[in-house]
């Protein structure tokens, strides 16, 4: 099928290099390898024999492994929450928050972070209601060599100038759609072709709305437009890492079960404590031997140093602080910033790329919004600005202890403005705060001044 969608991309006028169709497979194969790790199902390389004395089936939930993969994807992604995208204008806000709003989007930026870092790419498509043309958004997750985007770059590998999308229409029916700038291509599978397809045009007073596609993209360099998942170079740590633990297991188990040996006579079947076991009853010759013994099995403390230093090493390559890393429960929050550096680094450069896609989406948003509505359009708006929430880790006694030290050289406005990321304070709640603030000492004032001679009639400022 890859072939035909090259043909159809070939005859748009696009440029794509021989190699193609053995990237887009290569790469495929490498997000469903990633996706497998993610949800535990590792590449366990027994023999039967091994799985046989171990006892597995080999399926993901009847194998021995300890799967660190989806714990350093949640580990960056906990710290990538966006707190809003707003407009140069109070309009432009407003609309943002409420498209984002009908879109679920506490939901589905979560999709969209975790897909991009463990896949190394993902996509957000933005397309009009049916019924109203307002904008809707949809997570879509790139190919893995079956279904999913595929985006398609200029010659610098910076400008999606299309985008293939692969799914399922039923169990046996496969669909492509290729988003250009000014069309929607619609095709339909046959055997391995594509039959000859429906064309939408995508334009708005007869020019083309953009490809409306937006890819977040993790860690992206030159000539590696796909991204780099978190978990890549982890695998092969992962993997030895399983090794070890089958090696403690099966060495636990022979150490508890020994392997017994007799030599000079047949045992019996069943041996248990406190039994007799016949050797000869007709006696020995002078030349026959008899013996009995257990194997010496190995030791579990070498396996468990081992895997205690693959531990560290996937969070060294990660830069990813493991739970065992992090210190004791005292440990202060200087201190686990310092542990957390590397990881804070990701996190922010995550942010920059993930919010320029962000913005990204809400101009495209705008745009549709603007073409299909029939009565409602978008704020002008020149500029979008993506806010997201501090990835710090911090302590949030230490907070407001120091907050209050400052407040005879700041004033009690700053203190609030200090302590806001612990209580969730926003700018209006800090304002309405001091007015009822300055309203109580207003009335405090007024009522001892209704007290002394002469000032009954003593009305407070309220500033």
């Amino acid at each position: 099928m890859l072939t035909s969608i090259k043909g159809r991309l070939l005859a748009a006028g696009l440029a794509l290099p021989e190699t193609w169709e053995d990237e887009i497979n290569t790469w495929g194969q490498q997000v469903a390898l990633f996706r497998q790790y993610a949800e535990g199902d590792h590449r366990a390389k027994l023999t039967p024999e091994m799985r046989d004395m171990l006892r597995v089936s080999g399926g993901v939930l009847d194998q021995f492994n300890i799967n660190y993969a989806d714990l350093v994807i949640a580990k960056m992604g906990d710290r990538l929450t966006v707190a809003g995208i707003d407009a140069d204008n109070d309009a432009g806000s407003k609309w943002a928050a409420q498209v984002l709003d009908d879109n679920r989007f506490d939901g589905l930026q979560m999709d969209v972070v975790d897909a991009g870092l463990r896949d190394g790419i993902t996509f957000l498509m933005v397309a009009p209601d049916e019924d109203t043309g307002a904008p809707m958004l949809a997570h879509e997750l790139c190919w893995d060599g079956d279904t999913g985007m595929i985006p398609v770059y200029d010659r610098m590998g910076k400008r999606i100038v299309a985008a293939v999308k692969v799914w399922y229409e039923t169990d046996d029916e496969r669909r492509v759609n290729i988003y250009f700038p000014d069309r929607v291509e619609k095709y339909a599978e046959a055997e391995q072709t594509l039959s000859a397809g429906e064309v939408v045009p995508w334009v708005s007073n007869g020019q083309p709305i953009g490809v409306p596609v937006v890819p977040f993209v993790n860690r992206a360099k030159a000539r590696l437009s796909y991204g780099i998942s978190e978990i890549a170079s982890m695998i092969p740590s992962q993997d030895a890492l399983n090794r070890t633990m089958v090696s403690m297991v099966m060495t636990a188990e022979l150490s508890a079960f020994q392997i017994k040996v007799a030599v000079g006579f047949a045992p019996p079947a069943k041996v248990v404590p406190g039994m007799i076991i016949k050797i000869a009853e007709e006696g020995l010759g002078n030349d026959q031997k008899v013996d009995m013994f257990t194997l010496e099995q190995a030791q579990l403390v070498p396996f468990i140093s081992q895997a205690q230093f693959l531990i560290e090493q996937i969070g060294t390559i990660t830069q990813t602080p493991l739970p065992s890393q992090m210190g004791g429960d005292s440990a202060s929050g200087e201190s686990l910033k310092q542990r957390e550096i590397g990881l804070l680094g990701k996190v922010k450069r995550f942010q920059v790329k993930a919010g320029n896609a962000w913005e990204d989406v809400m101009k495209m948003a705008a745009t549709v919004q603007n073409a299909y509505s029939p009565t409602a359009r978008a704020p002008q708006v020149k500029r979008w600005v993506c806010r997201w929430e501090d990835a710090d880790i911090r302590n949030d006694a230490e907070v407001i202890t120091n907050a209050i030290k400052m407040r005879e050289l700041v004033g009690d406005k700053e203190v609030l403005r200090l302590v806001a990321p612990v209580w969730g304070y926003t700018a209006q709640q800090i304002d309405a705060i001091m007015a009822e603030k300055r309203l109580a000492q207003a009335d405090q004032l007024a009522a001892l001044a209704g007290n002394l001679p002469g000032f009954d009639n003593f009305t407070a400022p309220v500033q």
